[in-house]
């Protein structure tokens, strides 16, 4: 067990390195590195405890137990680094040392109890409400953080979708899919710790070694989060690497209506400009390009990107990517039905509509006409 402490310490100095190593870094890989170095400096210190015994694990694991808090705020902030418009370090950011703080407070008095009634803590965890304090204090600052970061991603993904015609490498799946995994891991432990304390401690005394056991199961747990974690960071790239100031397209969140009453655009300037959208999709066939922007195309209109959008989502009652991707579809169903291209395969077509991924052309193809492309191309 202590070896693969061991391989997670430098897995994530490894980690760590790559991404500083990264030749356009942002605010977002140096938080990210951060991130990486703590959990090094936490799993070597795991490691040289255990070698020790569960004596020197037991008197002075509460000085690294605060750091749970730490990696779940860090966690936030990273993700809000990566949807931030803007590569910058933000002053408010500091504010989340704060509840790591206000754990330490109350972990430190633990510290520095004599050894014996440390052990008793880790034996009968009940018999002392300063400790149960502690840990619900905790529940409750990782609880809140990663509804924050869920919510956080959610209004990432509607942002993405007014900006980009596509979601390869920016929608953050994978940041996605590990808070989610961090909640079921964070609930399983929870359960365990109040099944083991509070429902048995009356009938069972557990040895301080059994307790350190279950904690390096832990330990190992987040070892295998911080690889993925480590993994995807280093490969993720900027998503708004050269932002216009009216980038920040009003999210999804409110009706159409009340989203723009204080936009400005009028209603004739709104119409001929869709017009004149409409004009260019049909025969300049922008859509064609995998990477199309909301930027791009309201540059070509001599249009800012917020009214751009606006005129999108009131007249066609569409988001950026599903107004582009429509295109796209309808040149992939001619394509699909024409005989002349029977041989060539579905997915050389969707590259030629504009697609940039076979998932993501099944999945919008099947969204809009409720087929599959080879159902599509099957059917008679």
């Amino acid at each position: 067990m202590e070896v693969l402490i061991l391989i997670g310490a430098f897995q994530s100095c490894f980690f760590a390195i790559l991404v500083l190593s990264k030749k356009r870094k942002n605010i977002a890989d140096k938080i990210l590195a951060l991130f990486l170095s703590i959990f090094t400096m936490h799993l070597a210190f795991v490691y040289y405890s255990f070698l020790r015994g569960y004596q020197f694990y037991i008197e002075y694991g509460h000085l690294y137990s605060g750091l749970l808090v730490t990696y779940y705020s860090l966690m936030y902030v990273y993700t809000e680094s990566l949807t931030s418009k803007e590569n910058n370090f933000k002053a408010k950011w500091l504010f989340h040392i704060i509840p790591t703080a206000i754990t330490y407070v109350f972990i430190i008095p633990l510290a520095q109890l004599p050894y014996e009634e440390k052990v008793s803590l880790v034996t009968q965890l009940t018999t002392d409400f300063h400790a149960i304090f502690v840990f619900g204090i905790t529940v409750l600052f990782t609880v809140a953080y990663l509804i924050a970061t869920l919510r956080l991603l959610k209004k990432h993904k509607i942002s993405i979708r007014n900006l980009f015609s596509y979601e390869e490498n920016i929608s953050l799946n994978w940041l996605r899919i590990l808070t989610i995994l961090l909640v079921f891991l964070w609930i399983g432990i929870s359960i365990l710790v109040i099944n083991l304390y509070y429902y048995e401690t009356s009938t069972l005394v557990i040895h301080p070694n059994d307790h350190v056991i279950l904690d390096m199961y832990g330990q190992i747990s987040f070892v295998i989060f911080i690889f993925f974690l480590g993994f995807f960071g280093v490969r993720q790239q900027a998503i708004y690497s050269n932002p216009l100031k009216d980038n920040n397209v009003r999210p999804e969140t409110k009706s159409i209506s009340s989203r723009y009453e204080k936009s400005g655009l009028k209603k004739e300037d709104s119409e001929r400009y869709l017009n004149r959208l409409l004009k260019y999709m049909e025969e300049e066939k922008p859509y064609l390009n995998e990477k199309l922007s909301l930027k791009e195309v309201a540059e070509k209109m001599n249009i800012s990107t917020n009214h751009l959008s606006q005129i999108i989502n009131e007249n066609l009652d569409k988001n950026f990517f599903d107004f582009v991707n429509s295109y796209r579809v309808d040149l992939a169903k001619k394509m699909l039905r024409d005989p002349a291209n029977k041989k060539y395969t579905i997915i050389s077509l969707s590259y030629d509509c504009g697609f940039s991924s076979k998932s993501s052309f099944n999945s919008i193809f099947k969204k809009l006409t409720g087929l599959s492309p080879s159902e599509f191309r099957n059917e008679k």
